[in-house]
């Protein structure tokens, strides 16, 4: 069924001298089995979305809808609690949630706490460590005996074995080496391919036009366009006004066209480059 957010604002401290106004009357769906993104300067609102997805968070006024399950501000903990499984939030350096005193243990108590049994829970948390790339041989060691990029990995598995139906990726690849980020992105490419919506946060325009098939961009807590990646960046004057860039080969073609060279699009990856090249 998908994500809606209908006319939800969102204020931290609300009610307090220090209240601040995160989010402006925000309408956006995510499409169930979608890839999509959200992009936008610091302070835009993105991570305040993606803690209201999962009920982290609850909507100031206006609901944010998961399935069959509405949140609103009169929503209680006991209300939500399935869309907290239903929607997987894995935060900017998720090793930091990691606590238990083995990589198993550790990937085995969220199924456990949502009511698998100890048998189950640890099937599942086997079956997502190899998904991720975690050796059995590593199975049995403290997780902060691991490198960052074994660690991040874990955490990853932790919010998998959960068995959501969304994932949400709020700057997944923050701190990783090119190898790291590139093998990460693979493994959420191919859960999407599997069925899993995707919803990601980043400041990769890259990686926007990679993988997503539908993009928002945020301002000062307001939504300020949305659209196909393909259609989104061809505004590159104003995502840059709003300091924000585009894919580096969609910028080349760009500055390319103002030097005389026809365009009737922008290219968005290097295959539409060439095809835009051999079309000439």
């Amino acid at each position: 069924m998908g994500i809606a957010l209908k006319q939800v604002s969102y204020s931290y401290q609300a009610g307090t001298p220090f209240e601040g106004r995160a989010l402006f009357d925000i309408d956006l769906e995510i499409v169930d089995g979608s890839y999509t993104a959200f992009i936008g300067h610091t302070g835009s609102g993105k991570s305040t979305i993606m803690q209201l997805l999962n009920g982290l968070l609850i909507p100031s006024r206006g609901e944010v809808v998961v399935d069959d399950v509405m949140i609103e501000p009169k929503s209680k903990n006991k209300d939500i609690k399935s869309v907290r499984q239903k929607v997987g939030l894995v935060f900017q350096f998720p090793e930091s949630q990691l606590f238990d005193e083995t990589v198993l243990k550790d990937v085995a108590f969220g199924p456990k706490n949502f009511g698998k049994t100890p048998e189950e829970a640890e099937r599942i948390a086997r079956e997502k460590l190899t998904m991720v790339g975690i050796s059995e041989d590593l199975f049995e060691k403290n997780p902060f005996e691991l490198s960052g990029g074994q660690m991040r990995r874990v955490a990853i598995a932790g919010i998998l074995a959960m068995e959501p139906k969304y994932l949400v990726l709020d700057e997944p690849t923050a701190g990783l080496d090119p190898k790291g980020r590139k093998d990460l992105m693979t493994l959420f490419k191919s859960l999407h391919r599997g069925g899993m919506t995707i919803i990601l946060v980043t400041h990769l325009m890259d990686d926007v036009a990679d993988f997503a098939d539908y993009v928002y961009v945020l301002e000062k807590g307001r939504l300020v366009t949305s659209g196909q990646p393909r259609d989104v960046f061809q505004e590159v004057d104003f995502l840059e006004s709003k300091q924000l860039g585009v894919p580096k080969i969609t910028k080349f073609a760009h500055n390319l066209r103002q030097r005389g060279i026809e365009m009737t699009a922008l290219p968005i990856s290097l295959e539409e480059f060439s095809e835009v090249v051999q079309g000439g």
